[in-house]
């Protein structure tokens, strides 16, 4: 068996260094492809940049003629389809087969594949296997869905991302474990009426807490395990927490707004683990869980032996001995994959799934030994769409992968694209600006550019057709009527229109919670700048440092803990972060 060594390389995008470590060249080798030439973070920015999460248009399917909702704007140059065309038979992806041309690059000509083969014009099954879910993307197998992008088996969900199971939630994040009734949270798993909230993990009738496990009616807490009727991690009787909580005053929106200042600067002031790896061994990240030898991975569950991998898993999608996969569950052996589910040996890839021995792809569903197609199903031996027997595809694949190659594909940069690399952001069918690239890379315009990446300068919104203003948008749901379903509102941040609609406010009323003065879109920015990066720093235990709270005795150190670790909060940012056995020492 062949021993690699760790080699430094510099990454050709951002021209820093980084590592590649022997068990990287193991799994490279094992799935035949050449080491990476960008470091994992453009790696990951790379295949962001290919997915547009939320950006949507009016557009109409270039086959039936029905008004859609799509991802792609009237300038992408993409032809859509609406979903039950583009699952019909009345059209045939083969159809647009073409030999390949060794006079020129791969990624040029796939380039043109994309723009000839329809897409669908917004990525779900509505009306095929979820109901009342057309507004959604990525979503699947759900019911009464309203905004929402990324997850499944789902019911009366409305803006919100990746939610894996669960009901009756609003401008939540990443749930992957049975909740309901749940407001503004992020990963909150098997939680019930809960709001405004951050790892609130088997929470029940609480608000503004952080990381709080097995906690009910607790409010403005950090840190609590298995506590009831607490506030700002002090114990009260029911009648003196429920006393605090009507003084608050939830139902309106200067109460939210005085809780949400409070909190935020309360829970600063406790330490917190350096990373949330729960029930993982070997593993580097952030909100790592039922993990096992993954390292640089990213809100991920049930991931084996995999690598720079981002919201990725679950309890019964579980991913083995992959690298680089993104919003991707049950899968093995694939690498630099957007939405790869149920495949193995699934390569450069997107919205690929249920695939098997399949490289650079784009919406191709249960495929087989293909390379180079769009939109093709249940298809095999095929390259750019073109039919081809297993003799024919087995000889002719490895002279199209040694030009790629010898005739490789140059961005505007100078960035060298060949096999083995993603498509390049540059032929991205969407703006910079549109793509999720944008919540974890941030580009100016100018910046973007001058990267030689694209920029939607058109976005669809509308803006200066409200009917009522902010400051007239009554304080109380208890005072807001049914008239506010006819009202046009305005964000307070970037002045987007938006409406309230029926289910939106049932959900208000039943929840308590006033009207929002911000958009869907500059909520979902809110909730995202709360989480952090998707990026590791090497530091130390804070405990025991100035500024740090006072170790008791439950520590087993003297002085400055000696721990270090990885982990994603940033030596600039202001929260006290504690090893492992520091903060386990300090939960109440």
């Amino acid at each position: 068996m062949m021993e690699y060594k760790s080699q430094n390389v510099i990454c050709q995008n951002c021209k820093n260094d980084f590592t590649i470590e022997p068990d990287d060249f193991g799994f490279y080798e094992k799935i035949k492809v050449p080491p990476p030439t960008f470091c994992p973070d453009c790696r990951r920015q790379r295949r962001w940049a290919w997915r547009n999460n939320m950006s949507l248009y009016n557009r109409k399917c270039t086959l039936c003629d029905k008004s859609v909702i799509s991802l792609y704007a009237p300038d992408s140059r993409i032809v859509i389809y609406c979903n039950k065309c583009w699952w019909s038979d009345k059209w045939d992806p083969k159809s647009h087969g073409v030999d390949y041309d060794f006079s020129k690059p791969f990624f040029t000509q796939f380039n043109e594949l994309i723009k000839e083969v329809p897409h669908m014009a917004i990525v779900n099954d509505d009306g095929i296997a979820s109901l009342n879910c057309e507004y959604t993307h990525d979503w699947w197998f759900s019911k009464n869905c309203y905004m929402c992008f990324s997850g499944w088996h789902v019911e009366n969900i409305m803006y919100s991302f990746f939610i894996l199971v669960g009901k009756n939630m609003m401008d939540c994040s990443n749930i992957r474990s049975p909740s309901e009734w749940m407001y503004e949270c992020i990963h909150s798993p098997r939680s019930y009426q809960v709001k405004y909230s951050e790892i609130g993990v088997a929470c029940i009738d609480s608000a503004f807490v952080y990381d709080c496990w097995d906690c009910s009616n607790c409010f403005m807490c950090t840190g609590l395990r298995g506590k009831k009727y607490n506030f700002k991690n002090k114990q009260y009787t029911k009648e003196e927490y429920e006393k605090i909580l009507n003084e608050y005053k939830l139902d309106t929106f200067s109460g939210v707004e005085k809780a949400r200042r409070e909190y935020t600067e309360l829970i600063l002031k406790y330490p917190r683990r350096y990373a949330i790896n729960f029930k993982s061994v070997n593993c580097t990240g952030e909100l790592t869980t039922f993990s096992k030898n993954s390292k640089n991975c990213f809100v991920v569950k049930g991931s084996e032996n995999c690598s720079y991998c981002d919201f990725a898993g679950d309890a019964k999608e579980q991913n083995k001995d992959s690298y680089d996969i993104t919003l991707t569950g049950g899968v093995s052996e694939c690498y630099e994959c957007v939405v790869g589910d149920h495949s193995q040996l699934n390569l450069f890839a997107l919205f690929t799934v249920k695939s098997q021995d399949v490289r650079y792809s784009q919406h191709c569903h249960n495929c087989k030994h293909c390379f180079g197609c769009v939109g093709l199903r249940n298809a095999k031996y095929c390259i750019f769409n073109k039919q081809y027997t297993k003799e024919e595809y087995e000889n002719l694949l490895p002279k199209i992968i040694e030009q790629m190659d010898t005739l490789s594909f140059i961005d505007k940069k100078g960035r060298v694209y060949k096999y083995g690399e993603y498509f390049p952001i540059e032929l991205s069918p969407f703006g910079y600006n549109e793509t999720c690239a944008m919540e974890q890379f941030l580009l100016t315009k100018e910046e973007a550019k001058k990267e030689g990446y694209n920029w939607q300068d058109n976005i669809q919104k509308t803006v200066g057709k409200e009917t009522l203003k902010p400051e007239n948008i009554p304080e109380s749901i208890n005072e807001v009527g049914d008239s506010i379903l006819n009202e046009v509102l305005a964000c307070i941040e970037c002045k987007r229109n938006y409406k309230i609609v029926p289910n939106e406010f049932i959900f208000y009323k039943k929840m308590r919670i006033p009207i929002p003065r911000k958009c869907f879109y500059c909520r979902h920015a809110a909730r995202l700048a709360r989480q952090n990066p998707f990026k590791l720093w090497h530091r130390s235990c804070m405990c025991g440092s100035t500024g740090s709270p006072q170790a008791t005795s439950r520590h087993d150190h003297d002085g400055r803990c000696p721990n270090e670790f990885e982990t994603s909060y940033s030596p600039d940012r202001p929260e006290i972060v504690y090893c492992e056995k520091c903060y386990q020492a300090e939960v109440y």
